[in-house]
């Protein structure tokens, strides 16, 4: 927590999108002209003598809209700076309530640090600090596994009133999540099966379809208004929908593992028992022989040395730090992705539910050139602790370690 106030007054950039000529100048630009301008005319907004000074994000705008309905601090650079700084505090209050929510039993003081986790993420960061649009899409996700749980809880069904308004606030900060990333697509739909599956009657679950019907009309109209999920240039930029991009599979398979190797020593077996387990069933080689066709696609098909330049996670920035010839980079990317693969397989161990949702990650991430670390950093950390199913076990040592891992 210290550390984080403290990047704050340095200025911090520790993930290289801040500083007043980063992407904050972009994110005060979308401000002025929400501020400027009626709400369709924003959305729409472009002027004519400077073809790039529209609205530019790769989210849709709520979060310039709530800004505008309900921040009084956007006079200056620095005291909008400070209101988002101070909105991202919620975030690690939101994790701990979650992890007491659903680690019960646990310590709070090793709660409250694994909550305090990702104020070491340098996108949470660095997002905090320049006003960047990230950190919504968290504190809302944190409230809707809040809420998700406690509609989910045995009630008395005659205390109906209460349920609906549950219900409804479940919906909504559910809904929520897309309006402020899309890609989190996934909460919404994981809270819509969790409700219709639930042992909760008929009527409830109607509603929960009426609801969300309700609370998807905006972005229905917005991609109406743009013909595209998001805002067509940004679009084009990123070469959504212009074809498949197989090679980011091998590339968010090491951001995942990443995340998920240190969570290994939180299962109930120790590593070695779990690499034992995970080897002596058969179905698993399976799984690891999908890997080699894979790599038989990238050896033969995948332009590896013509790979765009953008992201791709710290395996790719490690192997230009490493390795100067093509051959040798490329022998190092395969080779982690394959260690990744199998570090995912361990984790999920068969886990149905964890297994679709990282299902749902590799497929999104094909559809675009653009594969940046950020794009799951801190969301899988934060996934794992919440809305994945895999049991973890909470003790002194193995939060001690990831305290020390993720520093």
């Amino acid at each position: 927590f210290f550390s984080f106030f403290l990047g704050f007054y340095f200025d911090e950039n520790s993930a290289g999108a801040g500083g007043l000529y980063g992407d904050f100048l972009l994110n005060w630009s979308n401000l002025q002209i929400f501020l400027n301008n009626d709400l369709i005319t924003a959305i729409n907004y472009t002027d004519g003598s400077d073809p790039d000074n529209f609205y530019q994000s790769s989210r849709p705008p709520l979060v310039y809209i709530l800004h505008k309905l309900f921040n009084p601090f956007l006079g200056t650079e620095i005291s909008f700076r400070r209101s988002v700084f101070i909105i991202s505090l919620s975030g690690p209050v939101l994790f701990y309530f979650c992890l007491k929510q659903k680690f019960k039993k646990e310590d709070n003081l090793l709660l409250l640090l694994i909550a305090s986790l990702i104020l070491l993420s340098p996108y949470y960061r660095t997002s905090s600090y320049w006003a960047l649009d990230e950190n919504y899409s968290f504190i809302s996700l944190l409230i809707t596994f809040l809420l998700l749980n406690k509609f989910l809880e045995p009630k008395e069904e005659q205390d109906g009133y209460k349920i609906y308004f549950q219900l409804l606030l479940l919906t909504f900060f559910s809904s929520l999540c897309i309006y402020f990333d899309p890609k989190l697509l996934i909460i919404p739909f994981i809270c819509f099966l969790k409700i219709i599956t639930s042992k909760k009657i008929l009527k409830f679950k109607i509603f929960s379809i009426l609801f969300y019907l309700i609370f998807s009309l905006p972005y229905i109209y917005l991609i109406i208004l743009w013909g595209s999920i998001i805002v067509p240039t940004w679009a084009e930029g990123r070469g959504l929908g212009s074809g498949l991009f197989l090679g980011n599979i091998g590339y968010l398979s090491t951001m995942i593992a990443f995340y998920l190797l240190p969570l290994l020593l939180f299962k109930e077996k120790n590593l070695l028992d779990l690499i034992k387990n995970f080897f002596s069933y058969k179905r698993n080689y399976f799984l690891i022989s999908l890997f080699f066709i894979y790599l038989f696609y990238l050896v033969n098909f995948y332009d590896f040395e013509g790979q765009m330049m953008v992201g791709k996670g710290f395996v790719h920035k490690l192997s230009l730090i490493l390795f100067h010839d093509y051959f040798l980079q490329k022998i190092f990317t395969y080779f982690s992705f394959f260690i990744s693969w199998v570090i995912i397989l361990i984790f999920i161990n068969r886990n149905i539910q964890d297994s679709l949702i990282l299902l749902y990650f590799f497929l999104i991430s094909i559809i675009q050139s653009w594969l940046l670390q950020e794009y799951i950093d801190p969301l899988i950390l934060i996934m794992a602790f919440t809305f994945f199913s895999s049991k973890l076990f909470i003790n002194y040592k193995n939060s001690i370690f990831l305290f020390c891992y993720l520093s």
